[in-house]
């Protein structure tokens, strides 16, 4: 059995913008106190104008924008690695900012003149950054930059990140430990119209390179020998490729923390059913990434209400399934 390929990719990426549109809308109806879709027209109380407009909304529109930036990094690493079950976390962008955001938060004691929220944010994106760097020095050899090398220094820089994470929470007290762990399973809980402007504030680059980088990721897809014979600079290609998810991926992990398979399984997806043009591939996988991270949060807000599951938890249980499910199709083995 195969997944159906489309021919018409467009139309999926018009469809998928139509989907997030009307999710965001009632995906913020759910939740402790549930809100009458009528109520909308007709006139909010006080108290469910402040849910709607000041908590659902706001978290659920960060949802999106970090579903899809997780997404879409996921597409770009893919094509990078020219192998669709890679994802940003490899590159330990993910680890570092973890780590630093760990730092943050036992030695907090030692930065009580800033605010907490903001200096755990701006010091995570600087460990997702600085280990970018770590990363692309450690690997570069006679000005060139191999892939492989790439994949295995992150691996080792994953290790040590989170050998450095067991030793924060060896040493941490209880309350930072209860810290650590709910933002080492990935939460929008918090979510703010400034933490919005912020976050946009970082996706305008990544958005606007993608145009410019699809098609040098279409040829290098070919290999990088027959990419640089067709005129593409394959280490520039590298560095902004990776420039632009250390980018995203740092600031996504800064305001919502760990969040797993969303970079993963989404591109691989829609790899299956519209192929390799990152033309098409960056757009469909950024929509549909946003949208699943607000589906997930929506379930994580009423399964078990009104206690909530962080949305780091829901996206491994849904992504990890439907990954080995689509590996067995197209596999052939269902």
């Amino acid at each position: 059995m195969e997944i159906l390929r489309l021919k018409k990719p467009l139309f999926l990426i018009l469809f998928l913008f139509g989907l997030v549109l009307v999710s965001i809308p009632i995906f913020s109806l759910f939740g402790a106190i549930k809100i009458d879709p009528i109520r909308i027209w007709t006139g909010l109380s006080d108290m469910e104008e402040q849910v709607f407009f000041h908590i659902r909304l706001p978290r659920i529109l960060l949802a999106v924008l970090l579903g899809g930036s997780l997404a879409w990094s996921g597409a770009v690493i893919q094509g990078l690695f020219r192998n669709p079950i890679v994802d940003p976390g490899l590159m330990g962008i993910t680890a570092g900012s973890a780590l630093f955001a760990g730092i943050g938060i036992v030695f907090s004691n030692f930065f009580k003149e800033y605010d907490p929220i903001w200096f755990n944010i701006g010091f995570s994106f600087l460990g997702g950054m600085s280990t970018c760097y770590l990363i692309f020095r450690t690997a570069k050899r006679n000005g060139k930059t191999e892939i492989f090398d790439l994949l295995l220094i992150g691996i080792a820089v994953n290790a040590i990140c989170y050998s450095g994470l067991g030793f924060l929470n060896y040493i941490a007290n209880d309350s930072q430990i209860r810290a650590l762990s709910y933002w080492n399973l990935g939460s929008v809980s918090g979510a703010n119209w400034n933490q919005i402007q912020l976050f946009s504030f970082f996706l305008i680059l990544p958005i606007a390179m993608s145009y410019f980088i699809a098609k040098p990721l279409n040829v290098y897809c070919l290999g990088e020998n027959q990419a640089e014979h067709l005129g593409v600079s394959t280490e520039t290609l590298k560095v902004v490729s990776i420039f632009l998810v250390s980018l995203t991926v740092g600031a996504s992990v800064s305001l919502a923390g760990s969040i797993g398979f969303v970079g993963l399984v989404i591109p691989h997806f829609i790899r299956l059913l519209i192929g390799q043009d990152h033309h098409f591939l960056l757009p469909a996988s950024y929509l549909l990434g946003g949208f699943f991270l607000a589906l997930g949060d929506t379930f994580g807000r009423t399964i078990l209400v009104p206690s909530e599951v962080p949305v780091g938890i829901i996206t491994a249980l849904l992504g990890s399934p439907f990954f080995i499910y689509m590996l067995k199709i197209k596999r052939g083995q269902i």
